[in-house]
């Protein structure tokens, strides 16, 4: 399911966007929900803070009446959050979409508040983004993607054996077949991304199932690309269910 956000402090049309979104995702069946609407970027970050889904999707005000951000300013922030997140853009002047290239915000779509187009804008967008994720479903090569200091790295899933916690506080190793890539990143984050295809079995690794060796439940260790992770005693169970599933 995909998570909405809308940030917008003239209630009028905060409101209006919500109306429009809901009956939205109620005639076409979206798989998505409107999380959190508010008027402020710090009620947003409030809730973004804290463990929950990434890679959802987000309405914002260009022009928050707000000191500590604009639209743009939030978008950075959020994306520093919610790296694979989509932005869409509310505004009354749209010629300001050049300053999305000053903040290295990418935006997916500009939507403008006073043209009398707000409906069908809100709605078009809702149906492109839904268009662009069944695309993405059904790639044959799906990718995560890190960034390593100024370089964005594409690694294909298929290529990857399990996440470790670096010895670096707030970074990751990833392990592959063909290399290894310390970045900085959340274990759980990653692990609310890649559920499908990844588990936890530690609280320091996340491991690709599919990619198992040996399982030796006496000295609580998995073996994944020739490599040896712990395995928590309390995952045990659950391991091998997820295991007897594939």
């Amino acid at each position: 399911m995909i998570h909405i956000y809308i940030c917008d402090d003239e209630d009028i049309v905060r409101e209006n966007i919500r109306r429009i979104i809901e009956k939205s995702i109620l005639i076409e069946a979206y798989d998505m929900k409107i999380e959190r609407s508010c008027g402020s970027p710090a009620e947003l970050l409030a809730h973004l803070e804290k463990p929950a889904q990434r890679r959802n999707l987000y309405f914002l005000d260009v022009e928050l009446n707000c000191k500590a951000y604009d639209g743009f300013q939030l978008g950075k922030k959020i994306r520093s959050l919610d790296p694979h997140g989509t932005i869409a853009y509310i505004t009354s002047y749209k010629e300001l979409a050049y300053k999305t290239f000053q903040y290295h915000v990418e935006a997916f779509d500009y939507i403008v508040k006073g043209d009398g187009q707000l409906h069908g804008s809100v709605v078009k967008c809702l149906a492109s983004f839904t268009e662009r994720m069944k695309s993405e479903n059904t790639d044959t090569d799906q990718f995560y993607t890190l960034r390593t200091g100024d370089v964005i790295r594409h690694v294909p899933l298929r290529e990857i054996n399990f996440f470790e916690t670096s010895s670096k506080p707030h970074f990751i190793v990833l392990h592959g077949e063909h290399q290894r890539i310390e970045f900085l990143g959340s274990l759980q984050d990653i692990e609310a991304e890649l559920a499908d295809q990844f588990m936890r079995i530690h609280r320091s690794y996340l491991i690709a199932v599919d990619k198992i060796e040996a399982i030796d439940l006496k000295h609580n260790q998995v073996t994944v690309g020739g490599e040896v992770c712990l395995l928590s005693k309390k995952e045990k169970s659950r391991l091998l269910a997820r295991v007897k599933q594939l």
